[in-house]
Protein backbone atom coordinates (compact mmCIF):
# COMPACT_ATOMS: atom_id res chain seq x y z
CA UNK A 1 0.00 0.00 0.00
CA UNK A 2 1.35 3.09 -0.90
CA UNK A 3 0.72 6.98 0.60
CA UNK A 4 -2.18 8.03 -1.88
CA UNK A 5 -4.17 4.05 -1.13
CA UNK A 6 -3.18 4.73 2.67
CA UNK A 7 -4.42 8.77 2.59
CA UNK A 8 -8.26 7.73 1.43
CA UNK A 9 -8.20 4.63 3.80
CA UNK A 10 -7.33 7.26 6.89
CA UNK A 11 -9.94 9.70 5.04
CA UNK A 12 -12.82 7.67 6.14
CA UNK A 13 -11.67 7.21 9.91
CA UNK A 14 -11.76 10.77 11.12
CA UNK A 15 -14.39 10.55 13.34
CA UNK A 16 -14.54 7.99 16.76
CA UNK A 17 -12.83 5.04 17.20
CA UNK A 18 -11.66 2.67 14.39
CA UNK A 19 -13.38 -0.52 14.17
CA UNK A 20 -11.95 -3.38 15.62
CA UNK A 21 -9.76 -6.05 13.41
CA UNK A 22 -10.22 -4.11 10.18
CA UNK A 23 -7.03 -5.49 8.27
CA UNK A 24 -7.47 -2.29 5.55
CA UNK A 25 -6.79 0.59 8.05
CA UNK A 26 -4.34 -1.66 9.93
CA UNK A 27 -1.90 -1.49 6.78
CA UNK A 28 -2.64 1.70 6.39
CA UNK A 29 -1.77 2.94 9.57
CA UNK A 30 1.95 0.91 8.92
CA UNK A 31 2.27 3.31 6.12
CA UNK A 32 1.62 6.50 8.23
CA UNK A 33 4.01 5.59 11.32
CA UNK A 34 6.50 5.30 8.86
CA UNK A 35 5.24 8.60 7.00
CA UNK A 36 5.49 11.33 10.12
CA UNK A 37 4.11 13.91 6.94
CA UNK A 38 0.67 11.28 6.57
CA UNK A 39 0.58 10.50 10.09
CA UNK A 40 0.26 14.50 11.00
CA UNK A 41 -2.26 15.16 7.87
CA UNK A 42 -4.40 12.12 9.73
CA UNK A 43 -4.13 13.78 13.40
CA UNK A 44 -4.77 17.25 12.45
CA UNK A 45 -7.67 16.16 10.40
CA UNK A 46 -9.00 13.87 13.25
CA UNK A 47 -8.85 17.15 15.45
CA UNK A 48 -10.48 19.87 13.10
CA UNK A 49 -13.27 17.08 12.88
CA UNK A 50 -13.74 16.44 16.25
CA UNK A 51 -13.48 20.16 16.99
CA UNK A 52 -16.13 20.95 14.45
CA UNK A 53 -18.38 18.15 15.75
CA UNK A 54 -18.08 18.93 19.41
CA UNK A 55 -19.05 22.15 19.03
CA UNK A 56 -22.41 21.56 16.42
CA UNK A 57 -23.49 19.52 19.64
CA UNK A 58 -22.74 22.68 22.19
CA UNK A 59 -25.17 24.65 20.17
CA UNK A 60 -27.56 25.62 22.20
CA UNK A 61 -30.96 27.51 20.84
CA UNK A 62 -32.07 30.49 22.49
CA UNK A 63 -33.75 29.94 25.64
CA UNK A 64 -37.20 31.34 24.43
CA UNK A 65 -36.81 29.45 21.00
CA UNK A 66 -39.55 26.70 21.77
CA UNK A 67 -41.61 29.56 23.03
CA UNK A 68 -41.82 31.60 20.00
CA UNK A 69 -42.08 29.00 17.55
CA UNK A 70 -44.86 27.59 19.92
CA UNK A 71 -46.56 30.83 19.63
CA UNK A 72 -49.96 30.75 18.01
CA UNK A 73 -51.31 33.43 15.28
CA UNK A 74 -53.23 35.07 17.58
CA UNK A 75 -50.44 35.94 20.18
CA UNK A 76 -48.50 36.76 17.28
CA UNK A 77 -50.94 39.28 15.77
CA UNK A 78 -50.96 40.98 19.41
CA UNK A 79 -47.47 42.44 18.83
CA UNK A 80 -44.77 43.21 16.50
CA UNK A 81 -42.04 42.33 19.55
CA UNK A 82 -43.24 38.39 19.48
CA UNK A 83 -43.39 38.48 15.79
CA UNK A 84 -39.83 39.97 15.27
CA UNK A 85 -38.50 37.08 17.89
CA UNK A 86 -40.29 34.44 16.18
CA UNK A 87 -37.84 35.88 13.05
CA UNK A 88 -34.74 35.68 14.76
CA UNK A 89 -35.16 32.25 16.41
CA UNK A 90 -35.83 31.22 13.10
CA UNK A 91 -33.15 32.67 11.65
CA UNK A 92 -30.83 31.32 14.23
CA UNK A 93 -32.30 27.75 13.57
CA UNK A 94 -31.62 28.37 9.83
CA UNK A 95 -28.17 29.40 9.90
CA UNK A 96 -27.72 26.35 12.56
CA UNK A 97 -28.67 23.76 9.93
CA UNK A 98 -27.07 25.89 7.18
CA UNK A 99 -23.86 25.14 9.02
CA UNK A 100 -24.43 21.57 9.98
CA UNK A 101 -25.11 20.53 6.55
CA UNK A 102 -22.04 22.25 5.38
CA UNK A 103 -20.59 20.62 8.01
CA UNK A 104 -21.50 17.01 7.29
CA UNK A 105 -21.58 17.22 3.44
CA UNK A 106 -18.13 19.47 2.39
CA UNK A 107 -15.87 19.39 5.87
CA UNK A 108 -16.70 15.54 7.07
CA UNK A 109 -18.24 14.38 3.52
CA UNK A 110 -20.37 11.86 5.09
CA UNK A 111 -23.22 12.70 2.53
CA UNK A 112 -24.00 11.05 -0.52
CA UNK A 113 -25.79 14.27 -2.34
CA UNK A 114 -24.10 15.83 -4.55
CA UNK A 115 -24.38 18.67 -7.45
CA UNK A 116 -23.15 20.61 -9.96
CA UNK A 117 -21.05 20.27 -13.13
CA UNK A 118 -19.69 17.06 -13.70
CA UNK A 119 -16.23 17.21 -14.86
CA UNK A 120 -15.78 20.33 -12.27
CA UNK A 121 -16.90 18.77 -9.10
CA UNK A 122 -15.73 15.31 -9.76
CA UNK A 123 -11.95 16.94 -10.53
CA UNK A 124 -12.15 18.86 -7.15
CA UNK A 125 -13.90 15.84 -5.33
CA UNK A 126 -10.66 13.52 -6.41
CA UNK A 127 -8.31 16.50 -5.79
CA UNK A 128 -9.21 17.04 -2.06
CA UNK A 129 -9.04 12.74 -1.29
CA UNK A 130 -12.75 11.21 -1.75
CA UNK A 131 -14.56 9.08 1.00
CA UNK A 132 -14.81 5.58 0.00
CA UNK A 133 -17.77 3.43 1.56
CA UNK A 134 -16.28 -0.25 0.00
CA UNK A 135 -12.58 -1.46 -0.06
CA UNK A 136 -11.43 -4.06 -2.06
CA UNK A 137 -7.69 -4.60 -3.89
CA UNK A 138 -9.87 -6.95 -6.57
CA UNK A 139 -11.74 -4.40 -9.33
CA UNK A 140 -14.09 -7.03 -10.13
CA UNK A 141 -15.58 -7.48 -6.90
CA UNK A 142 -15.48 -3.46 -6.75
CA UNK A 143 -17.60 -3.21 -9.68
CA UNK A 144 -19.73 -5.94 -8.48
CA UNK A 145 -20.26 -4.30 -5.43
CA UNK A 146 -21.85 -1.43 -7.34
CA UNK A 147 -23.89 -3.46 -9.42
CA UNK A 148 -25.52 -4.68 -5.82
CA UNK A 149 -26.46 -1.40 -5.03
CA UNK A 150 -28.33 -1.02 -8.12
CA UNK A 151 -25.98 0.90 -10.20
CA UNK A 152 -25.56 0.13 -13.82
CA UNK A 153 -22.29 0.15 -15.08
CA UNK A 154 -21.26 -0.30 -18.62
CA UNK A 155 -20.67 -3.56 -20.22
CA UNK A 156 -17.47 -2.01 -21.14
CA UNK A 157 -14.93 -0.34 -18.82
CA UNK A 158 -11.02 0.75 -20.18
CA UNK A 159 -8.88 -2.65 -19.49
CA UNK A 160 -5.62 -1.30 -18.01
CA UNK A 161 -7.52 0.33 -15.31
CA UNK A 162 -9.45 -2.83 -13.94
CA UNK A 163 -6.07 -4.31 -14.58
CA UNK A 164 -4.93 -2.25 -11.41
CA UNK A 165 -4.75 -2.89 -7.97
CA UNK A 166 -8.50 -1.95 -6.25
CA UNK A 167 -8.78 0.65 -3.92
CA UNK A 168 -12.42 1.17 -3.35
CA UNK A 169 -15.54 2.88 -4.74
CA UNK A 170 -18.47 5.08 -3.70
CA UNK A 171 -22.06 5.48 -5.65
CA UNK A 172 -23.32 9.36 -5.35
CA UNK A 173 -26.80 10.65 -5.47
CA UNK A 174 -25.80 13.87 -7.94
CA UNK A 175 -29.19 16.35 -7.97
CA UNK A 176 -31.48 13.55 -9.46
CA UNK A 177 -29.07 11.13 -10.67
CA UNK A 178 -26.20 8.68 -9.31
CA UNK A 179 -22.75 9.31 -10.49
CA UNK A 180 -20.18 6.26 -9.49
CA UNK A 181 -16.68 6.21 -8.45
CA UNK A 182 -14.04 3.84 -8.85
CA UNK A 183 -10.57 4.40 -7.83
CA UNK A 184 -7.55 2.09 -8.35
CA UNK A 185 -3.88 2.56 -7.46
CA UNK A 186 -1.56 2.88 -10.27
CA UNK A 187 1.40 4.40 -8.45
CA UNK A 188 -0.88 7.49 -8.32
CA UNK A 189 -4.29 6.75 -7.49
CA UNK A 190 -6.72 7.00 -10.43
CA UNK A 191 -10.34 7.67 -10.13
CA UNK A 192 -12.87 7.18 -12.78
CA UNK A 193 -16.73 8.57 -12.63
CA UNK A 194 -19.37 7.25 -14.41
CA UNK A 195 -22.90 8.33 -15.25
CA UNK A 196 -25.88 8.09 -17.87
CA UNK A 197 -25.02 10.01 -20.67
CA UNK A 198 -28.81 11.37 -20.41
CA UNK A 199 -28.81 12.25 -17.20
CA UNK A 200 -25.84 14.58 -17.73
CA UNK A 201 -26.46 15.85 -21.47
CA UNK A 202 -24.90 19.41 -20.61
CA UNK A 203 -21.80 17.59 -20.20
CA UNK A 204 -19.69 18.39 -23.52
CA UNK A 205 -18.15 15.18 -24.40
CA UNK A 206 -17.52 12.94 -27.79
CA UNK A 207 -16.25 9.26 -27.86
CA UNK A 208 -12.76 10.64 -28.62
CA UNK A 209 -10.59 11.12 -25.11
CA UNK A 210 -9.83 14.62 -24.26
CA UNK A 211 -7.45 15.48 -22.10
CA UNK A 212 -7.28 18.88 -19.83
CA UNK A 213 -4.50 19.45 -17.37
CA UNK A 214 -5.13 20.77 -14.55
CA UNK A 215 -3.44 22.42 -11.25
CA UNK A 216 -0.28 20.41 -9.39
CA UNK A 217 0.19 18.15 -12.30
CA UNK A 218 -3.61 16.17 -12.34
CA UNK A 219 -5.01 15.66 -15.25
CA UNK A 220 -9.04 14.93 -16.32
CA UNK A 221 -9.95 13.09 -19.32
CA UNK A 222 -13.80 12.97 -20.50
CA UNK A 223 -15.43 10.55 -23.46
CA UNK A 224 -18.74 9.12 -23.67
CA UNK A 225 -19.68 5.18 -24.65
CA UNK A 226 -22.35 3.11 -25.15
CA UNK A 227 -24.97 5.77 -23.44
CA UNK A 228 -22.51 6.42 -20.40
CA UNK A 229 -20.18 9.79 -19.88
CA UNK A 230 -16.89 9.03 -18.24
CA UNK A 231 -14.60 11.49 -16.22
CA UNK A 232 -11.13 10.27 -15.31
CA UNK A 233 -8.92 12.23 -13.03
CA UNK A 234 -5.09 11.58 -11.79
CA UNK A 235 -2.35 13.45 -10.46
CA UNK A 236 -0.53 11.94 -13.58
CA UNK A 237 0.47 13.57 -17.34
CA UNK A 238 -1.73 13.52 -20.15
CA UNK A 239 0.64 10.68 -21.50
CA UNK A 240 0.03 8.88 -18.65
CA UNK A 241 -3.08 8.47 -18.92
CA UNK A 242 -3.44 8.39 -22.24
CA UNK A 243 -1.62 5.08 -21.51
CA UNK A 244 -3.81 4.13 -18.85
CA UNK A 245 -6.36 4.16 -21.31
CA UNK A 246 -4.94 2.30 -24.32
CA UNK A 247 -6.48 -0.77 -25.50
CA UNK A 248 -9.91 1.23 -24.59
CA UNK A 249 -12.08 1.52 -27.62
CA UNK A 250 -15.36 3.14 -26.58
Amino acid sequence: MNESEARLILANYTLGEPKESDPRLEEALEVANANPELMAWWKQTRENDSLIRDRLHEFEPPSDLRTALQASLENVSKGKARRRLISRCLGLAASFAIIAAVYFQFIVDRSDEYSGPLVERAFNYSFDGPRLKYFDKDTAKITDWLEQQNFELPSQLPPRFLAQKGIGCRPLNWSESRVAIICVDAEVVYHLFIAKNEEFEEVDVSSAFEYEKRKAGWTVSKWESRGHVFVLTAKASPEQMANMLAEYRP
